[in-house]
């Protein structure tokens, strides 16, 4: 019994990717969560830049 595998995963230096069409809304959404994580990252910026302790969580 010959078994012959067949290389199903691209290759990395592949000169084609595939490419992933995104709908409107979807878009908005991914465009609103990196808008949101641009501004935690600020703020934790900013918070140690300004030597603050940088712990928002709530600890009850």
């Amino acid at each position: 019994m010959t078994h012959r595998s067949e290389n199903l995963q691209t290759s990395l230096f592949e000169a084609e990717r595939p490419c992933v069409e995104l709908r409107a809304a979807q878009k908005s959404e991914l465009a609103m969560v990196i808008e949101v994580l641009l501004r935690e990252i600020a703020a934790a910026l900013a918070m140690a830049v300004s030597g603050g302790s940088g712990d928002d969580q709530d600890h009850d």
